[in-house]
């Protein structure tokens, strides 16, 4: 989030949006400012860029299942192993 200068909050309700898989989303707040937050992002017609989709896809690739991350992907990814599981 901090490369793209985005807050968490941006970069996960953004992801969501731009996602054809979720739904739905399910939010919750601990004060007003969070709320608040949540309304700008869902107020802006902006994006995520194809560079910041990349760069999450790169760390979900890495870390399907953290417990059982996989080293072995391709040079795209990091710069050793292969991908496959």
């Amino acid at each position: 989030a901090k490369k793209f200068q985005l807050s968490l909050t941006e970069l996960s309700l953004l992801w969501c949006r731009q996602r054809r898989l979720p739904t739905s989303l399910l939010i919750g707040h601990t004060s007003m400012q969070q709320l608040e937050e949540s309304i700008r992002i869902f107020q802006k017609s902006s994006l995520l860029s194809p560079e910041c989709l990349w760069e999450i896809d790169r760390v979900h690739m890495r870390n399907r299942l953290p417990i059982f991350a996989s080293t072995r992907v391709g040079k795209d990814w990091a710069g050793k192993g292969e991908i496959g599981e």
